[in-house]
């Protein structure tokens, strides 16, 4: 049988698209997983985050070429997810930080609702299926082989694979090598969303947490790189907290732009950027003030970053493939009616929620044009 539609990984954004592409299309979802969408059950801590009210791309996405992003947020925004599951009679809300999470806070809730919808679009879906590779079977045909020695055809392909980091739910970075064995070019990896480590020793201030300005700064140019003013946790390795889980994003954007590679990257971390950090004398912990030895005349500190935590802390990868490589409907420039969506392209983003936003808008982005065209 050939396929109209095959979607490799049902993730968020994969469950997504087998619902709003063209009913009539031959669809099917191979998943490497005995169970689905195990990544949809971990959202929101298991309550079921949505989106953010208040995305601003340029603010809240990080990524080699932003203006990239307008167009597919043009597309699909928060409104539109919200005016689906208000369709599908399931309720969001607003927490603070502008966050949106179902109201029943019941990750089960947003996956049933998605699975529901895909089996009511006849969209296929086979379990246990690790796709190993994806290649052209012809001009107009793409040919998926898997672990098992089983073969699928399809006219056009939709990649939305998992990231290196989660490894506890199988995400292993499959899309990454079938990018590679299509001549796509990568971004140079490195995880984030996670904490730094520092050259001081900070075990005197451990888990204390305070409001401050944060500034990041490449000593060679003297130049902010990346600024915050929210809540920073000192911990024993270094520190952490949602203002650093964002540096660390900002980090890699920054690296990558300077065109190093993943040798170059942490020593170019360890020997030239650092942190200035602005306390607010009233509201700091004594603990911090008499650390740093604060004063009303002296409210600024610089500290040095050492690393990324590992792996294993990192809840995303930057790994994948550069927007150049892409259309502004997320389809490869070089292999047509071939698309790489969500956690597979060169897109990160802010804690606050803003991860689901990026599927739910890439996906609609690809399967727009494949509803159009096929």
């Amino acid at each position: 049988m050939i396929y109209d539609v095959i979607i490799v990984g049902w993730w968020a954004a994969g469950l997504f698209s087998g619902i709003c592409l063209d009913k009539k299309f031959k669809k099917l979802i191979l998943e490497k997983t005995a169970k689905p969408g195990m990544k949809v059950l971990l959202s929101g801590w298991e309550r079921a985050n949505v989106s953010n009210m208040d995305i601003d791309y340029t603010r809240d996405y990080f990524t080699q070429n932003k203006k990239f992003l307008h167009s597919i947020f043009n597309r699909y925004n928060q409104w539109d997810i919200m005016s689906f599951f208000a369709e599908n009679s399931i309720n969001i809300v607003e927490e603070d930080r502008s966050r949106l999470i179902l109201e029943s806070w019941d990750s089960k809730e947003l996956l049933n609702c998605l699975l529901d919808n895909v089996s009511k679009n006849n969209c296929e879906l086979k379990l246990n299926q690790d796709v190993i590779d994806v290649s052209k079977k012809d001009s107009w045909l793409y040919e998926i082989k898997t672990l098992s020695w089983q073969k699928y055809q399809a006219k056009n392909v939709i990649i939305s694979s998992g990231w290196k980091s989660f490894a506890h739910v199988w995400t292993t970075g499959e899309g990454y090598s079938i990018a590679e064995k299509l001549w796509l070019k990568i971004v140079t990896p490195y995880r984030t969303l996670c904490g730094m480590s520092m050259k001081r020793d900070l075990s005197e201030v451990s888990w204390v947490s305070c409001n401050l300005d944060m500034v990041l700064v490449d000593k060679n140019t003297k130049n902010p790189i990346y600024r915050e003013f929210w809540p920073m946790l000192f911990t024993h390795f270094g520190i952490s907290g949602p203002i650093v889980h964002n540096l660390s994003n900002a980090i890699g954007e920054y690296l990558n732009k300077l065109w190093l590679n993943e040798e170059d990257f942490e020593k170019y971390i360890l020997y030239n950027l650092s942190l200035n950090l602005t306390f607010d004398l009233e509201n700091t912990p004594k603990r911090l003030v008499k650390f740093f030895e604060l004063s009303s005349e002296n409210l600024e500190v610089n500290i040095w970053i050492q690393n990324w935590r590992s792996w294993k802390e990192a809840k995303a990868t930057w790994w994948w493939i550069d927007t150049d490589e892409l259309d502004n409907f997320m389809q490869s420039k070089k292999h047509p009616w071939l698309y790489f969506i969500w956690e597979v392209v060169d897109v990160t983003w802010k804690t606050g929620w803003f991860n689901l936003q990026w599927a739910w808008s890439s996906w609609f982005s690809a399967s727009e044009n494949i509803n159009k065209n096929l």
